[in-house]
């Protein structure tokens, strides 16, 4: 059986728009492990403040390599399966699939790249600039969404006589944009070092999609309390007799040039697609804002907020679709007939999760604003060693409208010479006991994760590859 779901055609879309922007390129948003690697510029991601020993140039391209995927629920086994079996409803209610759910499951993607990036110094302070693509993709569906799919094959708790199944269903997120920066950080005074980071935003595709309310009522006689759908017979069917109902509300909201919605004969959306070259459908501003604190020569405290800005999409390059839906299914009247076999075909083959079911209308199109995906960031370190050691815990939250993420990092980086360096950490939050993080510097190569991959049952993973030329003399650390 196929099931075509709102949340599947949204993640299909999200990967047309970056197959279509950016063929060959790989993306990610920061890197925890590095914050306490001296002279490690990637830990600017994290705080403005945190300026590197000397200046540099990361290599066009591969010069802040990082990807990052997360999920509360999705293991790398169940995610390759779920790929293989993404038109399959009968998937979806196997207990194998199931087991692992939690009532709220989360997916997220960070990505970024730099396509070019440097900093230098002058007198005391420090600039950078960077040019660089990022995107995130967030998916959060409920366990109870996938009731309805058991509930067709006779695998739920209640009666098909007078059920009740509800959901908040789910929602998909994705947003890619291009960045420009300029950053400076400078002491204040001996202690306090403050840094800031001005960024124009050029976006490229924005998509939201939310299947915010679904609900199935039956009134029925003379059916198995437990029936499987998919199975049940002509001369079983047309002894049903009662009545059904189907509720539904969902909403769709896109800005990319050239989408467009594929509408069929009464006008209702049965596709979206994008037609032609994609540019920018619209333009906005952000700004980091970070400090670093002394408590002692060995002791740093540091803070920093991320990404406070938004962009605002026009109106021609966006969309919005709404659904009200609402559907009585009569098993009595005159149309009995035509309305059993319209809710059979509905229930057993998942299409309740289907955003085709529901008359979903194009409306007008305005122009839109988002906001970008604001990150928390509190860290602590200490050196030990004639600085040659140093040891730290940093705090993450990054907020989302679809998730929010938090972090905490346990991290100690150790370094045997100017140019060698290795650090270890270990996140407690995220990683569902395996946040294992590793980096090494060796020259101008930077590889590094916050969370390695320890096979099919891993849920979060990360990586950092960074090639920098130094630029200049090496100055003493600010912080």
């Amino acid at each position: 059986m196929k099931a075509k779901t709102t949340l599947k055609k949204s993640v299909k879309l999200v990967a047309a728009m970056m197959m279509a922007i950016a063929p060959n390129c790989a993306f990610a948003q920061f890197n925890r492990t590095t914050y306490f690697m001296d002279d490690v510029n990637f830990k600017q991601r994290l705080n403005p403040a945190m300026a590197p020993q000397r200046g540099f140039i990361n290599l066009p391209f591969v010069g802040a390599f990082n990807a990052s995927v997360s999920s509360n629920s999705i293991s790398a086994d169940y995610f390759d399966n779920l790929l293989s079996n993404a038109n399959s409803a009968d998937y979806f209610t196997t207990d194998k699939f199931v087991s692992q759910l939690k009532e709220n499951n989360r997916f997220s993607i960070a990505l970024s790249n730099d396509l070019a990036s440097a900093g230098w110094y002058s007198g005391k302070g420090f600039w950078n600039v960077n040019l660089t693509i990022r995107a995130d993709i967030d998916a959060n569906m409920n366990r109870d969404a996938f009731e309805f799919l058991r509930a067709g094959r006779g695998m739920s708790t209640q009666s098909w006589a007078n059920a009740n199944l509800f959901t908040h269903g789910g929602k998909a997120k994705a947003n890619m944009y291009l960045e420009t920066g300029l950053g400076y950080a400078r002491p204040v005074t001996e202690r306090l070092v403050l840094g800031v980071k001005v960024k124009m935003l050029w976006g490229i595709a924005d998509l939201t999609a939310k299947v915010q309310d679904v609900a199935v009522k039956t009134n029925l006689q003379n059916i198995n309390p437990h029936q499987d759908w998919s199975t049940i017979t002509e001369e079983e069917l047309q002894k049903v007799r009662g009545k059904a109902l189907i509720k539904a509300h969902a909403e769709v909201d896109g800005s990319l040039t050239g989408l467009t919605f594929i509408k069929d004969d009464k006008q209702y959306i049965k596709d979206w697609q994008q037609y032609g070259s994609t540019s920018f459908a619209g333009y906005g501003a952000a700004v980091d804002l970070g400090a670093a604190y002394k408590l002692g020569r060995d002791f740093t405290l540091s803070a920093a907020v991320l990404d406070l800005g938004f962009i605002k999409w026009g109106k021609d390059n966006s969309i919005k679709g709404v659904s009200e839906f609402q559907r009585e299914y009569d098993f009595d009247g005159v149309h009995a007939g035509e309305h059993r076999d319209e809710f059979k075909k509905t229930i057993e083959s998942g299409s309740i999760l289907n955003q085709d079911l529901w008359n979903m209308k194009e409306e007008e199109s305005k122009s839109r604003t988002t906001k970008l995906r604001s990150t928390l960031v509190l860290g602590a370190q200490y050196k030990l060693l004639n600085d040659k050691l140093t040891v730290g815990a940093l705090s993450t939250t990054r907020l989302g409208e679809i998730n929010t993420q938090q972090e905490l990092t346990f991290a100690g980086s150790f370094s045997f010479t100017k140019q060698v360096a290795l650090a270890v950490s270990y996140s407690v939050i995220q990683s569902q006991g395996k946040g294992l993080g590793l980096g090494l510097k060796l020259g101008p190569l930077t590889v590094a994760t916050d969370y390695m991959y320890f096979g099919k049952d891993t849920r979060t993973a990360s990586a950092l590859l960074g090639i920098t030329i130094p630029l200049g003399r090496r100055h003493r650390d600010m912080f």
